[in-house]
């Protein structure tokens, strides 16, 4: 397993093939300031409780999970398979969503989609893929540190071990985003943190989309 550190990002982001192709990092993407004003609005938001289903041979168990979630913006229907155009994004992110967009070089209203996540001590995400049809993923980070694993999906490499895994650490105020390959060749997921923490998930339009 590689794990890369944000006291050496400088050095290994040179390496292309130390990281999976379209995974982008920055530290410091916001400000002290800005992740105290952003954290003060979420903690005052009715974030919802995560849960998941697991299905047995008697009954379907719902399970709430350790983390807490709101989302804004435009959705995705997954019975039909499109976007749902939704409300612009809450004015206590605008200020994230033009830094966004000046980093894609897009408009800010193609940055259409906002996740928030409270994860408790211990809280995790398993692997998966996002499905969904937006186009590029950014994470913003709030408060608490996070390790967020990479490996390639079943098929795009036919066996997978433990130095498949790419492990990033993502610090507070830190910025990520996934796009081309990562976007849809790599599963992630995120390792049960140790302390509060807080993430937003940004997700673009593609450009075949109207705005």
């Amino acid at each position: 397993m590689k794990t890369l550190r944000h006291a050496d990002q400088a050095k290994l982001f040179d390496l292309p093939q130390s990281l999976p192709n379209g995974l982008v990092y920055r530290p410091d993407f916001i400000t002290p300031g800005e992740e105290e004003i952003i954290v003060a609005y979420i903690e005052n938001l009715r974030l919802q409780s995560v849960t998941h289903t697991v299905h047995t041979a008697q009954e379907d168990l719902v399970i709430e999970t350790k983390r807490r979630h709101m989302g804004f913006g435009w959705g995705w229907d997954y019975r039909r398979k499109k976007l749902l155009p939704g409300e612009p994004l809450p004015r206590f992110l605008s200020g994230v969503q033009k830094k966004i967009a000046k980093w894609l070089q897009i408009e800010p209203a193609r940055v259409a989609e906002a996740l928030i996540n409270e994860y408790t001590q211990d809280a995790a995400i398993g692997w998966h893929v996002d499905n969904e049809g937006f186009e590029k993923i950014i994470g913003v980070s709030f408060s608490g540190w996070a390790k967020m694993r990479f490996r390639p999906l079943k098929g795009f490499k036919e066996k997978k071990d433990s130095a498949d895994v790419v492990s990033v650490e993502l610090e507070p105020r830190s910025a990520y985003i996934m796009q081309g390959p990562v976007r849809w060749q790599w599963q992630h997921s995120v390792a049960p943190v140790k302390a509060l923490r807080y993430s937003i998930t940004f997700r673009t339009l593609p450009q075949s989309v109207r705005v």
